[in-house]
């Protein structure tokens, strides 16, 4: 995969730094943003900035005047969120930084609790969720504009920042420096980069908004600004899936996939004013799963991965609608960019701003490419007619469901070329998703298409289906004695004193140079085991092996954390794991948990 198509930008020139481009001519690939195999999220709001988030706890702000790079040091990133001028983070223990500029006349800074302090120059702790005497544990964040919203994990809502009406505590121009109660039992808050609406849900299942009611956009009924949240009649939050807020308009995506905007007419989709969440026709035989926007503009994905948009500029469509007519047409995404990427990839709304980008799963997609390519420890093979590939059997049976005699006879009744079934098997072993191959390929198998089941997901039920598991590993129990093991070699208790933990032979290959290494060295008779001798626990490497199988440390009630830690911290380079493994990062989580 070429890493100058993993991500794309469109939109107004004023971006044009992301690009070797001076222009943004349709969608352009960014080069700017190095290491594009580790994005996980970018976010943008507005003056030529935006926020990528890398790996596990790294991040890189870019701007025209160049590249700011941070780490959160001991923390494991679980959201960004973009705001007019402001961006929020979240980690996984709870805690909120930010980045805000220093405009004391803008509330853009004010998730920093002082609007006198520093602009971009680093990440900085928010005091109100970072206290760990108050213990206000944030689950998730939303931006609305200029406003910040948390929602903690005991239900507690705040709000800081502009108000309007949009914090809900009855007034609408005292804004908030520190952030502010606004509700208890929520569930989800929604946002949006430029707007003045705001939504929530709470634990009884309703949904609410407050804040400026443009023509509708707070989708109650009734055209009046409110001060105090009010219900959004005849919704059922969990029937929601995500909602979207802009400036004049908001769109809302159920769980079934139906989409739905209120507001003003010039930007909701329907061009004509609704004062209730109203079905957009454009949309109804299509199963929306993601959505994005910013001030006036909207993008939508459904589940066969096109992308519907209204409202934006300078990226093209392959429909007789313009986008920015304010009606869905379906956008023309980069063919390079789509032959590159798996179906599930990301996408976001800045203001004027666009991008398209595959997200970043771990190391676990780069350890089972070089698998893939390496061609090596392979125990059958793909044939059609006179084409053999090499794979590794239970691999392609499991993430298929079919018997591997059954794919070679479909693809020798179908007559599938190589390089056909070369592009299957990318898909088989990292997701490299070329719907053009791939679509008439599974239509043969009778498999759905697009494939739901990802590569991370199907390793995940493998890890907990000890039948099909077809190698052990023989941890030596420290409080044996050693001589006496030696003396037995020839016995039939030669593994007296060890104990075994089950695994996938071709995981192991794939995350571990070490195994590597063992399995090349084994003979007839320990074809299906091995022995380590790291002196490391049972615990650790139970610890361990579960994380080849998902890219996390978790540690239960039973494990001692200090001395996994102690014990696996030299893991990288002992196992010989990918250079770019998050082991440490994951390891320091799960202590500082």
């Amino acid at each position: 995969m070429s890493q100058s198509h993993l991500v794309y930008v469109g939109g107004k020139q004023v971006f044009s730094f992301l690009a070797d481009n001076s222009q943004l001519p349709k969608w352009t690939p960014i080069s700017k943003i190095k290491n594009l195999q580790s994005v996980k999220k970018i976010v943008a709001g507005h003056k030529n900035y935006c926020l990528v988030w890398i790996e596990t706890n790294k991040l890189e702000f870019h701007q025209s005047q160049g590249i700011t790079k941070y780490e959160i040091e001991n923390e494991e990133i679980k959201d960004i969120q973009a705001g007019y001028e402001t961006y929020l983070i979240l980690t996984k223990s709870g805690k909120v930084f930010s980045l805000a500029s220093n405009t004391v006349s803008s509330h853009c800074e004010i998730p920093l609790s002082d609007p006198n302090s520093s602009t971009w120059e680093s990440v900085r702790p928010v005091p109100f969720f970072n206290d760990e005497k108050n213990n206000r544990r944030v689950k998730s964040i939303a931006m609305v504009g200029w406003s910040n919203y948390f929602v903690c994990e005991d239900g507690t809502l705040y709000g800081n920042g502009y108000n309007s009406g949009r914090l809900g505590d009855g007034t609408s121009n005292n804004h908030k420096n520190l952030p502010v109660l606004i509700d208890k039992n929520v569930t989800r808050a929604f946002g949006g980069v430029q707007c003045y609406n705001f939504f929530y849900t709470n634990s009884k299942n309703e949904l609410y908004s407050c804040g400026l009611n443009r023509e509708g956009s707070l989708g109650n009924g009734v055209n009046k600004d409110l001060s105090k949240p009010q219900i959004v009649p005849n919704w059922n939050a969990n029937d929601i899936l995500d909602i979207r807020t802009c400036c004049s308009h908001a769109v809302l995506v159920t769980k079934t996939g139906r989409t739905y905007s209120c507001g003003s007419g010039s930007y909701n989709g329907h061009l004509a004013s609704k004062s209730i969440f109203t079905e957009i026709n454009e949309l109804k035989e299509k199963k929306v799963i993601k959505i994005a926007s910013s001030s006036y503009d909207t993008m939508v994905m459904t589940e066969e991965h096109e992308i519907y948009a209204w409202n934006i500029v300078n990226v093209p469509t392959n429909q007789n609608i313009k986008s920015s007519s304010g009606r869905p047409a379906k956008l023309d995404l980069p063919e390079k960019f789509l032959e590159s990427t798996p179906g599930d990839f990301g996408f976001s709304c800045g203001i004027g701003i666009y991008f398209l980008y595959q997200c970043f799963s771990g190391t676990i997609t780069q350890d089972f490419k070089n698998l893939f390519d390496s061609k090596k420890y392979c125990d059958s093979t793909i044939t059609a007619n006179e084409i053999k590939v090499p794979i590794h059997k239970l691999l392609v049976e499991r993430r298929t469901g079919l018997k591997v005699e059954e794919i070679n006879k479909t693809f020798s009744e179908n007559n599938c070329t190589e390089e056909e079934i070369i592009q299957f098997l990318k898909w088989v072993y990292y997701d490299e998703f070329k719907v053009d191959t791939l679509q008439p390929l599974f239509s043969f198998l009778n498999l759905s298409f697009p494939p739901k089941n990802k590569l991370n997901n199907d390793l995940l039920k493998l890890y907990v289906d000890e039948d099909s598991k077809d190698f052990n590993i023989l941890v030596k129990d420290e409080d044996e004695d050693d001589e006496d093991d030696e003396d037995d070699e020839d016995e039939d208790d030669e593994d007296e004193g060890f104990e075994e933990i089950s695994a996938h032979k071709f995981l192991l290959l794939a995350r571990s140079g070490l195994f590597r290494e063992m399995f090349e060295n084994l003979n007839e008779k320990e074809t299906n085991q091995v022995k380590d001798y790291s002196g490391k626990s049972i615990d650790s490497i139970e610890v361990l092996i579960k994380y080849f199988y998902t890219d996390k440390i978790e540690l239960t009630a039973d494990h001692d954390p200090e001395l996994i830690y102690e014990e696996l911290e030299d893991s990288i380079e002992y196992y010989q794991l990918n250079k770019d493994s998050n082991l440490k990062q994951e390891l320091a989580h799960a202590i500082k948990k």
